[in-house]
């Protein structure tokens, strides 16, 4: 078999690629579940939110019925506890994936050090930067709205390598890096999100549409529930970030072997 200088199978090949996405999908659920007992302290960043947000809907009154819970999804109060829900969310899933990166160091997690704080602010300033200039462009050039557009998604993805890279603390993921060996890096970071994202979605949304109607005692019951999910959720979808970045391939295939 051709491998790599570093002995690794090219994801360019079918097989390899196949199987070395398989395997870090699994990883990705792996460190998921194993998150929930390793780092139990991140995880409840997005379950403590989310069931307070719980508990405020069901003293609305919001899973009486199909026509209460649309009526109510927009209160002050819910949306009060929703934006908090949401912050917590995103909290989690970022120290989830920076736990992974720094050795499940908690103390090394929450010292990040100015240069890792200045490659965030630096990136999250040229990401609103950009939007900024394409949306100032489009009125000025309208035709050019389709180009501009996909001239911004280009930027976005080697900011999101870029951001994600100071996150974990990668030294390689400068913005020249990012924006040339990072590309496969940010399609695969994208897939594995995908993957963990979208069946934890679909099972939190069908969650919510049983307990709807339901009795109280059982929406109690399935809201507790949903609350300690999501903190499985945000784990899963953390852990796509660190595998996606950590065990994500190059240009020219794997570029490291999948460790544990």
């Amino acid at each position: 078999m051709t491998t790599t200088t570093a002995g690794i199978a090219p994801a360019g090949r079918p097989k390899s690629a196949l199987l070395g996405t398989a395997r870090r999908i699994l990883k990705t659920y792996r460190l998921g579940g194993r998150a929930i007992v390793a780092a139990p302290l991140l995880v409840a960043l997005a379950i403590v939110p989310e069931l307070a947000q719980h508990v405020v809907e069901i003293k609305l009154g919001m899973f009486a019925s199909t026509d209460a819970f649309r009526a109510l999804a927009n209160d002050p109060l819910r949306w009060g506890f929703g934006y908090a829900k949401i912050a917590g969310f995103w909290l989690a899933i970022l120290a989830v994936a920076r736990f992974w990166a720094v050795g499940c160091s908690l103390s090394r997690l929450v010292r990040p050090g100015w240069p890792m704080i200045a490659r965030l602010a630096l990136g999250l300033v040229a990401i609103a930067t950009a939007a900024f200039v394409t949306e100032w462009l489009k009125t000025q050039a309208a035709p050019l709205a389709p180009a501009l557009d996909l001239a911004y998604t280009v930027v976005q993805a080697i900011l999101f390598v870029y951001i994600v890279g100071a996150l974990l603390g990668d030294g390689r993921a400068t913005l020249r890096w990012s924006a040339t060996a990072g590309i496969p890096r940010a399609v695969f970071m994208l897939l594995l999100l995908a993957v963990a994202f979208g069946p934890a979605q679909l099972l939190h949304m069908a969650n919510h549409k049983l307990a709807i109607g339901a009795p109280v005692p059982i929406v109690w019951l399935a809201m507790l529930w949903d609350g300690l999910f999501v903190g499985l959720f945000a784990a899963l979808v953390g852990s796509a970030l660190y595998v996606g970045f950590h065990d994500g391939p190059g240009w020219r295939g794997w570029e490291r072997p999948l460790d544990a």
